[in-house]
């Protein structure tokens, strides 16, 4: 009996070339390739977490991950020709610690 893959949430972070950008996307606004991306990546059910890291928004595998960037690429022609760096890594447990910004922090005392 075949062994399911385990589902968890994923990161995508990407780099891109800009030279390459220009060559293969626009030489006028390359840096509107991100927007594609973006745009794409937002439309599969992923948060856009900062510069060009992306998370899922929901448990997947990464055979399903393969075939999201497959059709990406696909989708974005110019992509493959591009990229410096694409990775994708399991996502752990998150946890939020804003509260510790908030919480007073004493003085420390002169000598």
């Amino acid at each position: 009996m075949a062994k399911r893959e385990a589902k968890h949430y994923k990161a995508l972070y990407f780099d891109l070339r800009v030279k390459d950008l220009k060559e293969h996307f626009s030489e006028t606004n390359p840096n509107g390739a991100y927007g594609k991306i973006r745009d794409y990546l937002l439309g599969k059910d992923f948060s856009h977490e900062q510069y060009s890291g992306y998370h899922s928004k929901y448990k997947t595998t990464d055979l399903e991950i393969f075939d999201l960037i497959r059709e990406m690429s696909r989708e974005l022609s110019w992509l493959s020709a591009c990229l410096n760096h694409f990775e994708v890594t399991n996502i752990g447990a998150n946890h939020d610690l804003m509260h510790l910004f908030e919480e007073a922090v004493p003085e420390p005392e002169t000598l």
